[in-house]
């Protein structure tokens, strides 16, 4: 089975460091969204799996089969890209996969920002804004496909993870058992997710999930050999 994980901005509300500015996110109108979605159609995928929570997987196709959804709503990724592409390949379902309970108070990643490693924090957090100065400067451009596949670069894709990595080796021990605990935990949640929802028949789908997640994903969905996973910033037609 072939996955095409395009790993995405996210366009509402997020408390996510990696976000854009408000003016950036209304850089873009259903012209852009819609070409980016043509795209990604090309695939050909057979279902689309989205960052929204697994136990309201009823809830969110209510949503994606209503004629009527809130402005809230709206605004996100999920609306923009993963209804527009379920829909253009004639899906009559769309799957929630996520898995995000917020972290014990112990490992909150706030306490590491405040703690005794709060430099080396703030210097780990640096890159993290040139690649948002980057994003930005794309956005600029109205190229919605350049933007995707710059996000969906190998080298975007490992200095998201190296933020991961770095937070790891830091001397407070919250840090380490943040990305453990919390980090490595929801994406081995999200996978299993994955697994439980592909379908018997199904032979390629289209995972649509925030960037930062690119890397996990990929590894531990291609410990499952029977799994082929391409990065958007890798594919074409």
């Amino acid at each position: 089975m072939e996955i095409l994980l395009v790993g995405t901005i996210h366009l509402g509300e997020t408390p996510d460091i990696n976000s854009l500015s408000e003016n950036d996110k209304k850089k873009y109108s259903d012209v852009h969204f819609e070409q980016l979605a043509e795209d990604i159609a090309k695939f050909q995928a057979d279902q689309v799996f989205v960052e929204y929570p697994f136990e309201l997987q009823k809830q969110l196709n209510v949503i994606y089969r209503s004629a009527e959804v809130n402005e809230e709503f709206k605004e996100n990724e999920i609306y923009h890209i993963g209804f527009r592409l379920a829909k253009m390949l004639g899906h009559n379902s769309i799957y929630a996969v996520d898995w995000h309970e917020e972290p014990e108070e112990s490992i909150n990643l706030g306490l590491v920002a405040e703690g005794k490693s709060k430099a080396e924090y703030e210097g780990i957090m640096e890159p993290i804004k040139a690649v948002m100065k980057t994003l930005s400067s794309i956005i600029q451009q109205y190229d919605i496909i350049k933007l995707y596949k710059y996000i969906n670069s190998r080298d975007c894709i490992l200095n998201d993870h190296k933020v991961y990595l770095d937070l790891m080796q830091l001397d407070d021990e919250v840090a380490f058992e943040w990305v453990s605990k919390y980090w490595y935990y929801r994406n081995l949640r999200i996978v299993r997710n994955i697994k439980r929802s592909i379908r018997p028949e199904t032979k390629r789908a289209v995972i649509l999930y925030g960037g930062g997640h690119n890397y996990l994903l990929k590894q531990l969905l291609e410990d499952d050999q029977s799994l082929k996973v391409i990065h958007y910033g890798d594919w074409s037609e």
